[in-house]
């Protein structure tokens, strides 16, 4: 049987390897995660170790799920560039596979890309972190033998343990002042159905380029009064009339990957 092949293997990717019991997959991490029966788990420092260790034959799909090394720009070169640059090398020498999906980030995108943001929209990132995941993107599409399905999702939550919930739940009397008034945001379950659509399509998929995963903006108010309908947004938050961008996910719902 053909497997599916994640580096960066940890939440995501143990969602995605759920959602797919029928499908053997080999998940690569520097930490080893929980067990599931039909992950063959590598532990492996990619960017630490001198060489990939890693399967080469029935590899049909590659799922890249990198992160930063530490938070400050050399921690994002470390972790998306360096490790990108030595990955897609042996990927393209050693592996025979079909397609590949990359998960980037709408960080790509900054405040002066305005509102109702889609994928013709030619990303200016405000920091140079969401430069470097930029570059990362640029450089897959430049040096893969096997053109990627960018994901660039926004504000990853999980449906059971939202943040400004357990923010109430451990109160110490701060109120958390919020950066904008709205948030935008998708859920890592979502994110890892999107994945399952397009791996587990056993028909060509003509879907590639960037696909801006986001639901609508909302309101930090609103999305407090969904979690804790029986707390005050005020009484445990600082609220911000500053609007930031958001996003229009047309694409994602034309692509059929969300049902």
């Amino acid at each position: 049987m053909k497997k599916i092949l994640i580096i960066g293997y940890g939440d995501i990717g143990r969602r995605l390897a759920k959602m797919c019991p029928k499908y053997q997959f080999i998940g690569v991490s520097r930490r080893r995660p929980k067990h599931l029966n039909n992950v063959e788990f590598i532990e492996l420092d990619w960017i630490k170790d001198s060489t990939l260790n890693l399967p080469k034959d029935n590899i049909s799909s590659v799922v890249l799920i990198l992160k930063p090394t530490s938070s400050d720009v050399a921690g994002y070169q470390r972790g998306f560039l360096e490790a990108s640059r030595k990955i897609i090398d042996f990927l393209n020498q050693n592996v025979n596979f079909k397609k590949l999906i990359i998960v980037s980030s709408t960080r790509v995108y900054g405040l002066q890309n305005g509102r109702n943001i889609t994928e013709s929209v030619i990303p200016i990132p405000d920091d140079d972190q969401g430069r470097i995941i930029l570059d990362f993107e640029n450089l897959v599409l430049s040096e893969s033998k096997v053109e990627p399905l960018i994901l660039r999702p926004s504000g990853l939550y999980d449906k059971r343990k939202h943040w400004m919930k357990s923010h109430v739940e451990s109160f110490d009397g701060n109120k958390y002042p919020l950066r904008f008034s709205e948030a935008n945001f998708f859920s890592r379950d979502d994110l890892a159905l999107v994945m399952t659509n397009y791996l587990c399509n056993q028909e060509p998929t003509q879907i590639s380029g960037a696909l801006i995963c986001s639901e609508k903006a909302q309101s930090y108010s609103e999305i407090f009064s969904l979690i804790c309908p029986q707390f005050s947004f005020k009484d445990f938050f600082i609220a911000s009339d500053i609007i930031g961008k958001s996003f229009d996910p047309q694409k994602l719902s034309d692509s059929g990957l969300m049902r």
